[in-house]
């Protein structure tokens, strides 16, 4: 004791007394300097006043509020009304309290003996801070190993009950950490890795939806994979968030909330394609793919008129089928979708789309089906928010596919899906690199192209044998010019169609061409089978390229949607249409380069003219 006196006094004699409280958490009652045991926030010597206790190894009652039954010491993560050391008995009982109460919970969670002990205690300053700094256990180092026990308890819960493969895993995701489980195997949206997000996904791994969060049972759903605000981790806050989700059982939860009488109308998921997030029941607004009464999964949301449950909700974009990205269940991103829900289920599949006359029944003839004649009923108006990207306006017009260059453009059926592509040899198609692979690892081979498909007529067809695509490509997006020219693919058939009708070539973009890019845009066509026309093949005359990158990377006007992937981009060189690009993707351009917000992909001729010329 006398040598913990004489060191305080000599700290007190060395530092002048405005240096002994210097730092910015002095005064507060918590002492902040590690060589006491604090958090070391404070440098040695610049927080004595709340180390004055510790530093001499006292423990005492001297606070105001000892003996109260609370422990008011912040360095037991008590209230702090009193200064450490100085409220010894309430906070010796809250200790051992703890302590009892981890070793319960280790107990009901099936944690052996053997953990137990490993886990040891929380003699570490690091300890109860909510993250385990246990090594052992795959935390953060910080910690003597055995010395971060209840922040560590998760993690033992986590080892006991997944695979040892799983228990591998590590953070090394750039989204780790953040109480969300990013691995799209535990349900997550797949931005991370499988196996490198294993503190966040511990709980949806190991099977566990409970209320252990601190946040639990407070009314407000916290868990970031249903939209809250991450204070809980994915799996932890179960019933705050039960009316939340996608699965099943969430799902079934919400229909029991309808009132009984919509209940009622809503009927059953008896339609083939219920259960997909979109509603298909057009007496709530959906599609006219389900018979009345059949979708009810799907159209709840609608049915309600409507609400913010999705996920996504609230995030600035529209997420619902049909209108945005597909991420939201129909009806359940109202507040994102608001400026484009009078698009909801509407489309351009109609055969004479396009020609400026409606010719819906509500407005027209009868001649075309129900929402099918949207550009020429609605008008040519199109919201930014949309998630086809027209820029402000919609100008496709339908091609006239009998006639060169658009006999050569054709539907390519994949396994999964349609893009499109174009004859460029007797038996050569040239399309997107994404519509033949997934990962760029492994090919998906398509199954046929049918070339001029227009009003249920084509001008012929072939199966493919082969696929090839760009040994550099990646399906990430990266920034703009950073490497996203490598999406383009040849596909091979299993005869000479290009023969029959017509083939066309590719003109490889020159230093003339380059110039009028940057310049004021070059002038080109487009053509393709976006998803909102049907089977019919929709254009573009004039639209420009507004911007070209050193990746073999443009960015164009056209407006394209999904299905429009691999479509040629033709330009008039000396008589005639050659090629200068395939459609890839929609584009955030992030440097806002062109006169709009937004912008669509495509890979350059720079890229696949010298491979398409070799092959034919």
């Amino acid at each position: 004791m006398l040598r913990s006196i004489l060191a305080f006094l000599f700290l007190t004699i060395a530092l002048p007394a405005a240096a002994q409280n210097s730092c910015e958490y002095a005064n507060d009652n918590e002492c902040d300097e590690a060589r006491y045991g604090g958090q070391g926030y404070c440098d040695d010597g610049t927080d004595t006043n709340d180390c004055s206790l510790l530093s001499i190894g006292a423990n005492n009652d001297s606070c105001t509020f000892a003996n109260d039954g609370e422990c008011d010491e912040y360095r037991f993560a008590g209230t702090g009304s009193c200064q450490d050391g100085s409220d010894r008995t309430d906070c010796a009982a809250w200790v051992i309290q703890r302590e009892s109460d981890f070793l319960d919970r280790a107990r009901a969670l099936g944690v052996g003996s053997l953990d137990i002990g490993n886990l040891g205690d929380n003699t570490c300053r690091w300890s109860n801070d909510g993250e385990c700094d246990d090594v052992f256990f795959g935390g953060t180092g910080a910690c003597d190993r055995g010395t971060d026990a209840t922040d560590c308890l998760a993690e033992v819960q986590f080892t006991a009950n997944v695979t040892p493969t799983d228990a591998g895993g590590d953070n090394s995701c750039e989204y780790a950490n953040d109480n969300e489980c990013d691995e799209a195997r535990y349900g997550g949206g797949g931005y991370c890795n499988d196996g490198t997000d294993t503190a966040d996904c511990r709980q949806l791994a190991a099977g566990l939806d409970d209320d252990s969060c601190d946040w639990a049972n407070d009314g407000a759903c916290d868990e970031l994979r249903y939209g809250g605000g991450g204070q809980c981790l994915d799996g932890t806050d179960a019933t705050d968030c039960d009316n939340y989700g996608t699965s099943p059982e969430a799902l079934a939860r919400l229909l029991e909330l309808v009132p009984a009488n919509l209940r009622g109308q809503l009927g059953d998921d008896s339609c083939q394609y219920s259960n997909d997030g979109e509603c298909d029941d057009v007496a709530f607004g959906g599609t006219v793919y389900c018979a009345t009464g059949t979708d009810a999964t799907d159209c709840r949301a609608m049915a309600l008129g409507g609400e913010d449950s999705c996920r996504w909700a609230n995030d600035g974009e529209c997420d619902e089928p049909g209108i945005g990205t597909d991420n939201c269940t129909s009806g359940t991103d109202v507040t994102d979708c608001a400026d484009v829900a009078y698009l909801r289920n509407r489309n351009d599949s109609c055969n004479t789309a396009f020609d400026g006359i409606c010719n819906e029944a509500s407005g027209g003839d009868g001649t075309c089906e129900a929402f099918s004649d949207t550009a020429d009923c609605l008008g040519r108006s199109r919201p930014a928010g949309l998630e086809n990207h027209f820029f402000g306006r919609d100008d496709r017009f339908l091609v006239d596919t009998t006639q060169m260059p658009w006999r050569a453009i054709g539907s390519l059926e994949l396994q999964d899906g349609t893009c499109t592509g174009t004859l460029v040899g007797p038996s050569l198609v040239l399309t997107a690199a994404h519509c033949v692979t997934d990962t760029g690892d492994e090919t998906l081979v398509p199954v046929s192209f049918t070339a001029g498909l227009t009003q249920g007529t084509s001008q012929g067809e072939a199966k493919v044998t082969g696929a090839v695509f760009d040994p550099s490509y990646d399906p990430a997006t990266q920034p703009a010019g950073g490497g996203n020219g490598h999406d383009w693919a040849l596909v091979v058939l299993d005869r000479d169609l290009g023969n029959e009708i017509g083939y066309l070539d590719v003109h490889e973009l020159t230093a003339t061409d380059l110039s009028q890019i940057a310049r004021s845009g070059l002038i080109v066509n487009q053509a393709g089978y976006s998803w909102d026309t049907g089977d019919n093949m929709s254009g573009n005359e004039g639209c420009r390229v507004v911007e070209a990158f050193e990746d073999n990377s443009i960015l164009h006007e056209c407006d394209t949607a999904q299905g429009d992937s691999g479509s040629p981009f033709l330009l008039n060189v000396d008589g005639d249409w050659k090629i200068v690009a395939v459609d890839s993707q929609f584009f955030d351009d992030e440097n806002n380069k062109t006169p709009f917000a937004q912008a669509n992909l495509a890979v350059d001729s720079r890229a696949f003219a010298a491979m398409v010329a070799q092959q034919r």
